[in-house]
């Protein structure tokens, strides 16, 4: 017994719960709080504060309450003479982790005591601690091997192994084995309309215009959506558009029994309904990564001018800029070296920016969507000859290979992600991911493109499909707003250079597809990608130039005087240098 003129010591308490222990009666919360006060009671301890750590493991050295607890007992001020638990495993699984907690109480002068453990003091008591630990750690690394051998065999036998479910599913038991329940997912259609809407929003938007996560959030969140009683984000939003749940498949299981990344052959795949296409998903990801800020500037994303991103200086290669005169009243694209390093830099004269957007548009409309032009422009894709079509087959085997290749290659890229080697914010590996998306998109919309031609049904490409997308781009460019001109003009045009003429480049391949868009709509409005066909660099290696020629229009001189166009040139059409 303490005597009663001596000084009562004080001490702090620590209980903790991991996840899978909450229900164990011994271990829970409360239990550990009445042993603590009852052993301070017997020994005449003052128990200070009690620190409670709920659902994390022993093993983690990032406990909040366990490292505030620490800090304040090993402060100079010295508040307590003891730690309390109830026994070495609530303190920490981990021997390295107890070894330094050990000794830093020890240097500080402050006493570990455990309610259900006693210790000797000097080196035997030492030893016999560390075996403890040993043990302690021992046991929580067999319980983690057990329970990631349990979920791998979950996920090898087709049921959801558990975890949030992602939005637009719902688990639903359907096995019972003893006490446990074996479920699997189904689709819960109110929310899969939800999921189908932000995918739709991404490709697509509202008027054709492809919309950003933040941008999907407000619209979805002002209409009263919400996921499950939450709002949506930002980020909440870029996860739906990335998980591979709604393609009717997601990886169960990716680790060993030790928790290390297994080769990508030996993941468990596992089954469940499908919401998204496999092409539309291609898509986003495609058109997320060609918009995100890293790689392409917000200007030139939401920007409204109509040629930025697309207009360049044809004498010194420089893009072209918007200035202003007379106090704003006036615009003019003007080099933007120009701009930076002086009138000497460059010599390319400004130009107003209306009536160069309205030369280039009328160019486009004329030179390449009037009837008399846009079908010999398309004539390879209208060939229907039995040389054609096997050619056109070859095309499309080679683009399915080649699908299937990029795709193993981005699913190595993300590995490594995993694997904890490089970031994904690397800007090589960013490229990378994008070029690989941006290849997978540009792949499956060409497949897409030959399946189309190949078919002989309603959505077959014809004559009268091809004059009619004509016509259709033709009106909206010479009479449609300016977002609707904007997005006709990103989705077919390549580049514009400034210089004593405007060249106009893009590629046959957007015809094509616009072409297709109207075939399938059976003659209606489609909306206007921003980008129909990818990279031509290293989208099309081994296809023939049906799919990678070139439009040209050389058409008009400038000066600093009022634009004057001259006579009208036809298009030249060519493979690309």
């Amino acid at each position: 017994m303490i005597a009663e003129n001596s000084r009562k010591k004080r001490a702090f308490g620590y209980v903790r719960v991991s996840t899978s222990e909450q229900a164990e009666h011994k271990t829970s919360l409360r239990q550990q709080k009445v042993d603590l006060q009852n052993y301070c009671d017997k020994q005449g301890i003052e128990l200070v504060e009690i620190f409670v750590e709920p659902g994390l493991s022993g093993s983690d050295w990032k406990r909040p309450e366990f490292n505030r607890m620490m800090l304040l007992a090993t402060g100079h001020d010295h508040p307590v003479d003891c730690i309390i638990a109830c026994d070495m495993a609530r303190m920490a699984r981990d021997v390295e982790f107890s070894v330094v907690t050990q000794g830093q109480l020890q240097r500080a002068g402050v006493q570990c005591l455990f309610v259900y453990q006693k210790f000797e003091d000097g080196h035997f008591g030492t030893l016999h601690k560390l075996l403890t630990s040993w043990q302690d750690q021992d046991a929580i690394v067999k319980a983690s091997m057990n329970t990631r051998r349990g979920l791998r065999g979950t996920a090898q036998e087709g049921f959801w192994p558990g975890g949030t479910v992602p939005l637009g599913f719902e688990s639903r038991t359907v096995e019972t084995r003893g006490k446990k329940e074996k479920k699997k997912l189904f689709i819960n259609e109110d929310e899969a309309l939800i999921v189908r809407k932000i995918f739709d929003l991404a490709e697509r938007g509202i008027d054709g215009t492809p919309m950003g996560g933040r941008a999907i959030a407000e619209y979805l969140n002002a209409r009263g959506y919400t996921r499950r009683g939450k709002t949506f984000y930002n980020a909440t939003v870029a996860g739906i558009l990335s998980r591979q749940h709604y393609l009717g498949q997601f990886v169960g299981n990716k680790v060993d029994e030790f928790g290390a990344l297994l080769p990508e052959d030996e993941w468990t795949w596992v089954d469940c309904p499908q919401i998204i296409t496999q092409e539309q998903f291609d898509r986003v990801a495609a058109l997320r990564e060609q918009r995100a800020p890293r790689n392409t500037p917000p200007r030139v994303v939401n920007g409204p001018t109509l040629l930025i991103g697309l207009a360049e200086c044809e004498m010194c290669g420089a893009g072209m800029t918007i200035r202003t005169g007379k106090g704003g009243r006036y615009r003019y694209y003007s080099c933007h070296s120009k701009v930076n390093r002086g009138a000497s830099a460059c010599n390319c004269p400004n130009v107003r920016t209306e009536k160069l957007d309205e030369l280039v548009l009328d160019a486009v409309a004329d030179r390449i969507f009037s009837d008399c032009k846009i079908e010999p422009l398309l004539q390879k894709v209208l060939d229907t000859s039995s040389e054609a079509r096997q050619r056109k087959s070859h095309e499309l085997q080679q683009c399915e290979d080649r699908v299937a290749e990029v795709r193993r290659r981005l699913s190595n890229l993300y590995d490594a992600i995993e694997d904890q080697r490089p970031s994904e914010r690397d800007p090589e590996l960013a490229s990378r991911i994008k070029e690989r998306r941006a290849e997978i998109d540009a792949l499956n919309t060409t497949a897409k493109l030959l399946r189309q031609q190949l078919e002989r049904g309603p959505t077959r490409i014809t004559p009268a499909a091809v004059r009619r997308f004509g016509q259709i781009v033709r009106e909206q460019l010479l009479t449609g707003d300016e977002k609707v001109r904007q997005n006709i003009a990103r989705a077919f045009v390549d580049n514009v250079r400034v210089g004593a003429k405007v060249h106009i480049e893009g590629q046959t391949e957007a015809l094509a597809h616009g072409a297709a868009a109207v075939a399938r709509s059976k003659g209606a409005v489609p909306s206007f990608d921003r980008k129909w066909c990818g990279r031509e660099d290293s989208n099309f290696h081994g296809l023939s130039a049906t799919t990678t020629s070139t439009l040209r229009v050389y058409q008009f001189r400038h000066d600093r005087t009022p634009i004057q166009t001259g006579e009208p040139q036809p298009a030249v059409v060519g493979a690309r240098p």
